[in-house]
């Protein structure tokens, strides 16, 4: 198992225009996957210190298991 972040950019106004557009990394947990996914998005951070994860906002990690085919879809690391 390997920790990776991916950034996912607002598409949704929430405030004045100025707001629009941030990002928001999301942590995940991916069961059985250790390889390079920088294709998909995916940054590898085996190995970061909290404080680097912190200064993007990450504070937890999804698990993802093997059998979560739509989690692997929706990151584009299955098809």
């Amino acid at each position: 198992m390997a920790r990776y972040i991916k950034k996912f950019k607002s598409t949704i106004a929430l405030g004045p225009t100025e707001e629009r557009g941030f990002a928001l990394w999301v942590g995940y947990e991916i069961e059985g996957v250790e390889e390079d996914l920088s294709y998909a998005g995916l940054v590898k951070v085996d190995g970061w210190s909290e404080e680097m994860l912190a200064e993007r906002g990450v504070t937890a990690f999804t698990r993802v298991e093997p059998a979560d085919g739509a989690t692997y879809r929706k990151l584009g690391i299955r098809e």
